[in-house]
């Protein structure tokens, strides 16, 4: 899968990478939609999984932030629309969010290999441990890291390095896996090599585009993957 002396560590992101979690967040974010439409007596709007998987890869503020842009919403409701959807998702979390093909499989064999293994995502880090324990994912990561969990979150490079700095592995010899712009950027200022898969949620950017160190359609492809620095 890799070669012998590459990578030393891995750091991967979360929703489009490893979890296909869209239509919970639909679900939540239309539940969140339906009780501001209540309590303000108004015109219920609703989204739909292929809206939000466009909208999706830079926290949970920019998915409630494109939605209200998109149903043409007061900008100034974002700030109540967002709190209502942080309470409602919770209940959605894992109702048909799913590993994709190849993920546990990939874990597994990176466990086997004694790669250290991080999660950093833009997601609200009160999410994350829940939705990893439902999906058993969660004993493989040695450092979780969710978009609230430091100053800044992706596209800047500080919660990789300081995700590579928790593993005591330099940035370059670690493998960033990703989907998204937010990803490349956020490990190209990291010096950090990185894969980026086509499979997920990348706001209909053309990931060649961005000139990643690999470009892979899917994690599954990963398994097979001969990775060089």
């Amino acid at each position: 899968m890799f070669t012998q002396n590459y990578p030393k560590a891995i750091i991967f992101d979360l929703d489009g990478t490893l979890v296909d979690s869209v239509p919970d967040l639909c679900q939540g974010l239309n539940a969140a939609l339906a009780e501001m439409c209540a309590d303000e007596q108004g015109i219920l709007k609703q989204v739909s999984t292929e809206q939000v998987r466009l909208w999706v890869g830079n926290g949970s503020v920019k998915l409630i932030q494109r939605a209200i842009q998109h149903l043409e919403i007061e900008p100034d409701k974002l700030e109540t629309l967002h709190q209502y959807f942080l309470k409602h998702y919770q209940n959605y979390l894992c109702d048909s969010s799913y590993l994709y093909p190849g993920v546990a499989a990939l874990l597994e064999k990176c466990q086997q290999l004694a790669l250290p293994m991080a999660l950093v995502t833009n997601k609200p880090i009160a999410f994350v441990p829940e939705l990893l324990e439902k999906l058993g994912i969660a004993h493989h990561f040695k450092i979780l890291l969710g978009g609230d969990s430091l100053p800044e979150k992706k596209p800047s490079p500080m919660p990789l390095l300081h995700a590579a700095n928790y593993l005591n592995v330099n940035p370059n010899h670690c493998l960033m896996v990703g989907d998204s712009g937010a990803d490349r950027a956020s490990a190209q200022q990291a010096d950090m090599p990185c894969v980026l898969l086509q499979q997920g949620y990348n706001q209909g950017q053309d990931l060649s585009q961005l000139s990643p160190e690999w470009l892979l359609p899917d994690i599954e492809s990963l398994l097979n993957a001969t990775i060089r620095p």
